[in-house]
């Protein structure tokens, strides 16, 4: 919790006055003039709210939930003291913050009216927020729940002096930290804890949204368009027809085409496989609706002698690449709105994966967001994207550098119906409403069992299907950038090239945080592969190389230090602090490891950067590298392509002679490399 201004005592400070703006210092998404009021029953935050993935209704505060009149007036001067005060350290708390410390004060509030008769805040003592915590245990709540809906009660007690109505008294816990308090680990908490998407899960998943990116989403499109013809066309039906009834079903026969027939798709699904009356009125112009009688009993005389078509819409259906059959039946009004779902979660996939945004700021692309520029030289044409940098950003634009399929995904979503926002979803009573993120993230396990029926099925993961979150995006790409820099997925985009992208953009600057995310993930990535080595050292295996031996003493020293024999066994975290030195200075390769220092680099130029260069490597010859039997094969790959080389007929002596050189240099590493390990 950030640093706050230490409370002086109960209700040292002045009442706001009715009038007073509840917010001042933030910058508006709303006309000034709606600011809400102290006094007000209702506080609509939403007026400085930057959050795309939450709903308006989030960022309303109803003081009239709080039956007490005392409740309300303490609620309304602790959230305008939180939403004005700013902390020693560090911005005021954003809207979300607030919003969500409304509820858990809400909660507290609940347990002091129904276990202890209404008490008020300044009669709570310790044992009551014993209560409390045993309380909120008592829920089920996990580890960061149960710390974020206790969070409010040490606030609560620094705002005292601003709260002249009822204010706690009491230091909950005497100031103890909560993570003392609640019983973990602070350094555990620091940890990020949001699991990494399986390879063998985010390779069909990425697969599958370009598919629908690519290759079907003109279909989905097309077929909104005919479904918006067909709703504008039904206005101007008046009456019944039977002759335009039966034209359009002699128009189906001649074309060989079936009645259409309800799918399993919409409230009709029960009633798949029999004929799809009301469209059939609509499409023929006979009737707004259903008609029975006659018209009834020409639609099912069609259906026995031309067969149900599923669906029935006359938007064409591209071939399916892998089979060149059609890659869905025929669309139904009903399956439109449900294939849309499917194209803007494949889209979500795309940007949130490919562009390392975090789900909030996916949320706020708006119309014309995507553009483009050239290099400096013009030869390069990069794509960007503008957005708002919601996390402590306050809702400030921004702008990413992102590749070709984002650009793409966001080209389809910007034809697909929607507000100003590109990610939002139709519903009956507004026009247009926010996908948060726990919607979005049954959106996109819907579109994770959906992958199967498309041809790119995802394995189960321990055998239970992978539950997909919109938080994994974003630590599965960082993960893969840092491990496996030149690993593919889908089988065509690289992470190192997506890296580059990423951070010449928004993603790489500090504000991001995720080029700090990156380079967390690369610290882990370095320490396990020390620990491969050491595991190694231990079986072992030892170095060979100038600097060889340097290495082997300290894996040396840091075994006998931890006395770490065989049938001992060692504490792991302990482990970890005596390696991590190495793992800083560690630089993996495929012919050494290089364990970085600068006064015994050969790679350094004067006044060169403080840091390995790769491409000016003297594996052989330098104080920083180890080559040990892993590297083996890399050496016996370099002696075969010097064999092969010699054996070319045209070379000059002088080639020959180097290449020989060459070849003896290379057979002396190996050479070491055995007589190390013999």
């Amino acid at each position: 919790m950030p640093a706050q201004p230490l409370p002086l005592g109960p209700g040292t400070a002045a009442r706001p006055s009715d009038t007073t703006p509840v917010m001042s210092g933030r910058p508006l998404v709303g006309a000034p003039s709606v600011m809400p009021r102290f006094a007000d029953d209702v506080w609509n935050l939403g007026v400085a709210g930057f959050a795309g993935n939450r709903y308006p209704s989030e960022f309303l505060i109803d003081f009239k939930s709080l039956r007490l009149s005392v409740r309300r007036e303490a609620a309304r001067e602790f959230l305008f003291w939180r939403l004005n005060t700013r902390p020693v350290r560090g911005p005021l708390p954003s809207i979300s913050t607030v919003a969500s410390e409304w509820w858990n004060l809400r909660c507290f509030f609940r347990f002091l009216d129904t276990e202890h008769g209404g008490l008020r805040l300044d009669a709570v003592t310790q044992p009551v927020l014993d209560a409390y915590l045993a309380h909120c245990r008592g829920e089920g709540l996990l580890t960061s729940g149960l710390r974020q809906r206790l969070q409010v009660l040490p606030r609560l007690h620094l705002a005292a002096p601003a709260l002249t109505t009822d204010a706690l008294i009491v230091s909950p816990w005497n100031g103890r930290p909560l993570t003392r308090v609640i019983g973990t680990d602070p350094r555990r908490e620091r940890e990020n804890t949001t699991p990494r998407i399986p390879p063998k899960v985010i390779g069909p998943l990425v697969q599958a949204a370009l598919f629908y990116v690519r290759t079907v989403a003109e279909d989905i499109i097309n077929a909104r368009v005919e479904l918006a013809e067909l709703e504008t066309a039904v206005e101007d039906i008046h009456g019944l027809s039977i002759h335009r009834l039966e034209r359009y079903l002699d128009g189906l026969a001649h074309e060989g085409r079936g009645v259409p027939a309800v799918d399993e798709f919409g409230r009709q699904a029960r009633l798949a496989g029999s004929p799809a009356y009301t469209y059939v009125m609509r499409k023929s112009g006979a009737g707004p609706a259903v008609a029975g009688g006659l018209y009834d009993k020409r639609i099912d005389q069609a259906l026995e002698r031309l067969g149900p078509e599923p669906g029935g819409m006359d938007t064409p259906i591209t071939p399916h690449p892998q089979t060149g059959l059609p890659w869905r039946a025929r669309f139904s009004p009903a399956a439109v709105p449900y294939e849309e779902r499917l194209l803007r979660t494949a889209c979500y996939i795309l940007v949130a994966y490919l562009s390392g945004m975090r789900d909030s700021e996916v949320k706020e692309l708006r119309d014309g967001c995507h553009y483009t520029e050239r290099s400096a030289d013009g030869v390069v044409v990069r794509h960007k994207v503008r957005s708002r940098l919601v996390k402590g950003g306050r809702g400030v634009a921004e702008n990413w550098v992102v590749i070709e399929p984002v650009a793409e995904a966001i080209a389809v979503l910007e034809r697909l119906p929607h507000r100003e926002a590109l990610f939002c979803r139709p519903v009956s009573r507004d026009r247009y409403s926010t996908v948060t993120a726990n919607r979005m993230n049954e959106n996109l396990n819907a579109f994770r069992a959906h992958c199967t029926h498309i041809g790119f099925p995802v394995p189960d993961v321990d055998g239970e299907p992978w539950n997909l979150t919109t938080r994994q995006f974003r630590r599965t790409v960082a993960w893969h950038i840092a491990h496996r820099p030149y690993g593919t997925v889908a089988g065509m985009i690289q992470y190192k090239h997506l890296s580059v992208a990423m951070f010449e953009g928004y993603a790489g600057t500090s504000a991001s945080g995720f080029r700090a995310e990156v380079a967390a993930e690369e610290a882990l990535a370095r320490l396990a592969d020390v620990v491969e080595r050491y595991e190694d050292f231990k079986a072992g295996v030892r170095s060979s190389s100038p600097g060889g031996a340097r290495t082997d003493n300290e894996f040396g020293r840091v075994q006998e230090e931890l006395q770490d024999f065989p049938g001992r066994v060692v504490d792991e975290r302990r482990l970890h602090a005596m390696l991590k030195t190495s793992a800083r200075t560690l630089h993996v390769g495929t012919l050494n490891d290089c364990y970085y220092q600068p006064e015994t680099a050969l790679c350094r130029t004067a006044g060169g950067p403080d840091q390995p260069m790769l491409n000016n490597c003297r594996p052989d010859r330098c104080g920083n590298s180890t080559i040990t039997t892993r590297h083996r094969p890399g050496w016996e790959a370099a002696r075969g392509d010097t064999e092969r080389a010699l054996a070319f007929v045209g070379l000059s002596d002088l080639q020959r002679t180097a290449l020989r050189q060459h070849l003896h240099d290379i057979n002396k590493v190996i050479e070491g490399v055995d007589h190390a390990n013999n």
